[in-house]
């Protein structure tokens, strides 16, 4: 176990075989390149993606396949080589979630950048598909909306 230090959770014991390596970093963010999933409940399909050397660094995740089971991921040639994709690895594809502030109503995932790891090898790359993809889909309909808040984090995720 590595505790790390972050500025939501605080201190926190993660397991190493649980880090996620992205060698390119993130849009914006190209020298942050270790994270980690933690999990916020059992029954909630959102996550917390938490850097592992850069406290403040915490992004909210989903599973694509929870928003759209058919999601159309097109990675390049270059993607699936660089992140060593065997056609039998099991591999997770998240969008990032915004939630303004103060309106969780409005909450969106980041369909068109979205991030993609090999399970097997733990490596990760964020995506940039077509801009027929949405860019902001909307998460929540219109009565849930007022019912909407982001839970602090229970545990490591398994991924």
């Amino acid at each position: 176990m590595v505790t790390i230090q972050t500025s939501r959770f605080g201190q926190i014991d993660v397991s190493e075989d649980t880090f996620l390596t992205f060698p390119t970093g993130l849009v914006g963010f190209p020298a942050v390149q270790q994270f980690v999933v933690l999990d916020v409940a059992e029954d909630c399909h959102y996550q917390w993606f938490q850097a592992i050397k850069e406290p403040d660094l915490a992004l909210i995740i989903i599973d694509v396949h929870c928003l759209d089971p058919e999601f159309p991921v097109e990675a390049s040639d270059e993607a699936i080589a660089e992140l060593e994709i065997r056609p039998t690895d099991p591999v997770l594809i998240m969008a990032v979630v915004t939630i303004p502030s103060g309106e969780p109503d409005r909450a969106t995932a980041n369909l068109r950048a979205p991030l993609v790891v090999n399970l097997r090898t733990r490596k990760g790359k964020q995506l940039i598909l077509h801009e027929s993809i949405p860019l902001h889909f909307p998460l929540l309909p219109e009565a849930e909306s007022a019912q909407a808040e982001v839970l602090p984090v229970k545990e490591t995720a398994s991924v």
